[in-house]
């Protein structure tokens, strides 16, 4: 019964010693893990930050690029109802017209240029090219361009 009681207690030592090993053990793999698990959620969290960078900054452009041309449309018809320019020349801003009262968002800029047109089909007539440049804080964005025929 005494070496019956003996190899229960060496089981019960080499359990306690397995638990002590296990718990001893699973604090560095804890902490592991931990460590694993911050850099996994901070590379998702930078991939989602520069995902929605890049969709911002998309979204402006976009915006930019449909303001510029609601803003080159505007002036092209702005310029076939003035005067006839001759070129080289510029028309008048569409803004400068107190009765449209149209607005230009800050840091835009929406020039017309009367610029001599040289046909190759033997046509007598005067013709300029009107180019209508949209930029934005001095970078441009839109050039529009047209034909149009003087008096």
């Amino acid at each position: 019964m005494n070496r019956y009681i003996t190899n229960i207690n060496n089981q019960a030592r080499k359990l306690t010693d397995r638990v002590r090993s296990a718990f001893s053990n699973s604090l560095g793999i804890t902490s592991m893990e931990t460590v694993i698990a911050l850099a996994m959620f901070s590379s998702v969290g930078t991939a989602v930050l520069l995902g929605v960078g890049a969709a911002h900054k998309s979204s402006d452009v976009v915006n930019s690029s449909a303001i510029a041309e609601n803003l080159a449309r505007n002036q092209m018809e702005y310029v076939t109802s003035l005067t006839y320019v001759t070129p080289p020349g510029t028309y008048a801003f569409i803004v400068d017209d107190p009765i449209l009262n149209i607005d230009i968002p800050t840091g835009f800029d929406v020039p017309a240029a009367a610029q001599t047109y040289v046909t190759d089909d033997g046509f007598n007539g005067v013709i300029e090219k009107v180019v209508v440049t949209v930029t934005r804080d001095g970078q441009s964005i839109l050039t529009l361009e047209s034909l149009q025929s003087g008096s």
